[in-house]
């Protein structure tokens, strides 16, 4: 039986990671977690050169990268697959975990397949998910839209605030099912 599974969905900009990143920050300590956010990479002048993940552990990776030399491509970035591969799929196979956090399920992270099938797991698992979606219309964006076991939030500058308090609550009383 699968866990509550809240994916948060919005524009652009709009504030979906800062608000995956605030839920974590409040349940730490409180709630044991796995998964990952990505952050923006900036140069010296504010332009953005990709993107970088970061698991809830602290680990480190590339993601993507202006430039960067790839067999996989979205817009002008080269995906680090193999990098990615390698933190995000051990945190979304954990299963000894209140909590995890999928920042995002985006067109980068799912040029693997690896990564879409890890995703499909956890919404299965009996674990918690919080996780972001890119509002594309790709095929596996919307198969997870139109799942009966998530409910879509979507993310605007109006309810971003209310929102991290909501599900903060959420999630702190969500027991695994199991």
């Amino acid at each position: 039986m699968a866990g509550l599974n809240l994916l948060v969905t919005g524009k652009p900009g709009v504030g979906k990671t800062t608000l995956v990143e605030r839920v974590v920050a409040e349940l730490r300590g409180r709630r044991r977690l796995a998964g990952f956010t990505t952050t923006e990479i900036r140069d010296s002048r504010g332009e953005r050169q990709g993107f970088s993940i970061v698991t809830v552990g602290g680990e480190r990776g590339e993601l993507a990268r202006v430039g960067a030399r790839s067999r996989v491509r979205v817009g002008r970035y080269g995906v680090n697959l193999e990098g990615f591969e390698r933190l995000a799929l051990p945190e979304l196979a954990r299963r000894e975990v209140d909590l995890i956090v999928i920042d995002e399920i985006g067109k980068m992270e799912c040029c693997s397949g690896r990564f879409r099938r890890a995703v499909e797991d956890a919404l299965d698992a009996p674990v918690n998910v919080l996780a972001t979606l890119g509002i594309g219309r790709l095929p596996f964006f919307q198969a997870l839209r139109e799942r009966p076991d998530v409910e879509v939030i979507t993310v605007t500058e109006r309810n971003r605030e209310a929102l991290v308090a909501d599900l903060c609550q959420r999630l702190h009383q969500a027991s695994p099912p199991g």
